[in-house]
């Protein structure tokens, strides 16, 4: 230890400045690399939240868009099914070739409603109250149709629902046409 200390106190004033010199460049050094470093950080981390945003975006854009054609298709079989059961109502068709009629049509697989509820549920926040209103409107126009199949049950005139199911048929119109204008609006602003 006393060699070490002799050779230390040999060392002339100017090493020992050149080695001040030499360590507070490198505290310096190591001090503006974790500044970078911390800086370069942050700013992925704003990079990344960013892109994850703009992913998000995308992707609520694509399900609201999607959304909007599944809509299109649902209001679209549930018309083709009213042109055909007012043929029963006027007594032009049997309620049996009707139903022969849904089940036969391929524009059925061309919209999956579950899907449909399931984007309105995840991606629709903004949406599910004019999608509710939709809901309900469907729920009236069903109503009428229930109760016409109850009395073709019974064997009486379909006439007298054609009215009701075209009420119901407006409301459903309105409030499905409100739906897609609130899905539209809503994939614009995703």
């Amino acid at each position: 230890m006393d060699k070490l200390w002799l050779t230390i106190s040999a060392a002339p004033a100017e090493a020992w400045v050149g080695l001040m010199g030499v360590l507070f460049g490198s505290l310096l050094t190591t001090y503006s690399v974790w500044l970078t470093n911390r800086s370069n950080r942050k700013h992925l981390k704003l990079q990344l939240e960013h892109e994850e945003r703009l992913h998000q975006q995308r992707l609520s854009s694509e399900r609201l868009e999607e959304l909007y054609i599944l809509v299109s298709h649902w209001v679209n079989k549930i018309f083709s099914n009213y042109l055909n059961l007012t043929l029963v109502m006027k007594g032009h068709t049997d309620y049996n070739q009707y139903l022969d009629s849904i089940t036969n049509d391929k524009s059925s697989e061309s919209y999956d409603f579950i899907r449909l509820e399931m984007i309105v549920g995840i991606y629709g926040e903004q949406i599910q109250t004019t999608y509710d209103a939709a809901i309900a409107a469907r729920e009236k126009f069903n109503s009428v149709v229930a109760a016409h199949k109850s009395a073709y049950k019974r064997g009486e005139s379909g006439e007298l629902f054609l009215n009701p199911l075209t009420d119901a048929q407006n409301k459903f119109i309105i409030a499905s046409d409100a739906l897609k204008d609130c899905i539209a609006k809503a994939a614009r602003n995703a």
